[in-house]
């Protein structure tokens, strides 16, 4: 159901008219300085892509040094011999002449790897997904490591700035290139399968006649090319990163208003309480919270303040130190990633052969003609560390559920917070308030902790037993959207009651507030008030989540 809200949202975001969109952008690729920053802008349908002229040199050069390779009779994964357990199977002449007849193969071979390779299964992916998925790609052939015809370039250049998305189907990759995903990519790039077309789903094929785009018809390792790939699990992470950001952001201050609301010491916070354990970020962190802090009656004494509060109170620093350093190893790692090649074979113009340049095996990697360099069998598809990371960031978003949800628990409990139980208004005699909220956000940590076991351990062999090894990248990315999802909801649960906890502090204990906690207090109560009667709670979950997500 949130899959299909999504595409219905976005069906009427691209049917809207521009003045209500935010100046379009033209984002200029390079294959070496996209970022992560710059592909989410590019989420939005109004921002446009170039290519340099550095980069559409090198797409030519690639191509060249490709054809010219297989042209001198080298065997060519993908383009001379077939893939995976066909590679063994000559597609045209051994000598590798590009007779008309050989063309023609060629293209045949071509298409109809793209046909077999689309039977992935499941719901669409996200339109915006595949949209920054092909900016990925366009820009790793931007490198000049990919071998395909700046046709190929072409197309996906034109599908992108008529936002014109690929239906790509959500189940079916290992991880190891997201084969079965991507070839639906290049199959709607030939007309023979579906897209959406300014948010509209139907067939490539008229789409690409209502914009005047000239089919693609595949040769050579296009098809290889545009299958072979990482790029939709990439972005599928990459989706996931800008709300994981905000809810990491948000965290200091949901932390500070959860201190004010139980009476809490802050002592664990201070600089040198922390500068005793010097750890990533955890200082930044500590001090945050202290700022938010700052003008409250927390700096002030109080005899009733324990000397020590609940280690998810005590130590809520501690894991958003940790998300803050995954989420930059992760992001290190992404800009890496679609910044270059994850092709078989490798292609390298200007390739020098220093390093065993003695080596007869070596030597015959390399070709000189028009454009010198090299042709290489490779692994460089591997996204082990990409999908390790991922998971090492899934478990650190998960953690901060973890810790909420322990709080939460404690909220409702009068022995923690000196305040009314479940934080019902005392002049409600007969409030229930809070006190079977605890359903609801324990139903969510269960699933993002499911969520949170590694994936990338476990696949079948398969390819003749050739493919052995799986990262499961792209479900990590699946997973990390669920557990985002989930840790957004969860936070939206704790700020309902760290709130009431925070106006019973001020009612109650007639306590003031930190100048930071007040203006958080008066925002959230525009749109949520304060419960002074028991009402439903499930519009206060949405609303509360929107808020933190748009804080």
């Amino acid at each position: 159901m949130f899959k299909l809200r999504k595409v219905f949202i976005y069906s009427i975001l691209m049917s809207m008219p521009f003045s209500y969109a935010l100046a379009a952008e033209t984002i200029s690729l390079t294959g070496s300085s996209l970022n992560v920053e710059s592909l989410l802008k590019l989420k939005d349908s109004n921002n446009k892509i170039s290519l340099t002229n550095d980069a559409e040199e090198n797409i030519r050069n690639s191509y060249d040094l490709l054809m010219d390779s297989a042209r001198k009779g080298t065997p060519v994964y993908g383009l001379t011999v077939g893939v995976g357990k066909n590679k063994d199977t000559p597609v045209f002449s051994k000598d590798g002449s590009l007779t008309s007849e050989g063309r023609q193969l060629s293209e045949t071979f071509n298409r109809n790897m793209l046909y077999t390779h689309s039977a992935a299964s499941g719901d669409p992916i996200a339109p915006e997904v595949v949209r920054m998925a092909m900016v990925i790609r366009l820009n790793q052939i931007a490198t000049g490591h990919v071998g395909v015809q700046p046709d190929v370039a072409r197309i996906y250049k034109e599908f992108i700035n008529n936002n014109i998305i690929p239906v790509v189907p959500e189940d079916g990759s290992v991880g190891l290139s997201d084969i079965l995903l991507a070839a639906h990519i290049g199959a709607a790039m030939m007309g023979d399968w579906d897209v959406y077309y300014n948010g509209q789903r139907m067939s490539a094929e008229k789409a690409m006649k209502l914009t005047n785009i000239k089919p693609l018809v595949p040769f050579g390792k296009d098809s290889l090319s545009i299958l072979s790939n990482n790029a939709l699990a990439t972005a599928q992470v990459v989706n996931s990163l800008e709300d994981a950001k905000k809810l990491i952001q948000f965290s200091p201050r949901l932390i500070s208003a959860a201190l004010e609301g139980v009476n809490g010491n802050i002592s664990p916070l201070l600089p040198h309480t922390l500068a005793a354990r010097p750890m990533p970020n955890v200082q930044k962190v500590g001090k945050d919270i202290l700022d938010n802090l700052e003008g409250g009656y927390l700096f002030q004494i109080d005899d009733n303040r324990p000397l020590q509060d609940a280690l998810s109170f005590r130590g809520a620093h501690w894991p958003i130190a940790h998300a803050i350093s995954q989420v930059e190893t992760l992001e290190q790692l992404i800009e890496i990633q679609i910044n270059s090649s994850d092709d078989n074979p490798t292609v390298y113009p200007n390739a020098k052969n220093v390093d065993y340049s003695d080596s007869s095996q070596v030597k015959q990697y390399f070709t000189k003609g028009h454009v010198s360099g090299a042709i290489n069998s490779s692994a460089n598809f591997d996204t082990i560390q990409l999908a390790s990371q991922t998971e090492a960031f899934i478990n650190a978003m998960a953690q901060l559920g973890k810790y909420s949800s322990n709080r939460q628990i404690k909220l409702i409990d009068p022995y923690f917070t000196g305040l009314p139980r479940a934080l019902v208004d005392p002049d409600d005699k007969n409030g229930q308030a809070f006190y079977t909220l605890q359903n609801g956000f324990t139903a969510l940590f269960v699933e993002i902790a499911h969520a949170a076991n590694p994936v990338s351990f476990y696949g079948i062999a398969n390819q003749g037993g050739i493919e052995d090894n799986f990262s499961n990248f792209f479900q990590a990315g699946k997973n990390l959207q669920k557990v985002v999802d989930g840790v957004a909801t969860i936070y939206g649960f704790e700020l309902m009651q760290v709130a009431q906890a925070m106006d019973l502090q001020k009612k109650v204990n007639n306590r003031k507030l930190s100048i930071k906690n007040q203006q958080l207090l008066k925002q959230l109560r525009e749109s949520v008030p304060y419960y002074s009667k028991d009402r439903i709670f499930t519009p206060d979950v949405e609303k509360t989540k929107d808020f933190i997500m748009m804080f």
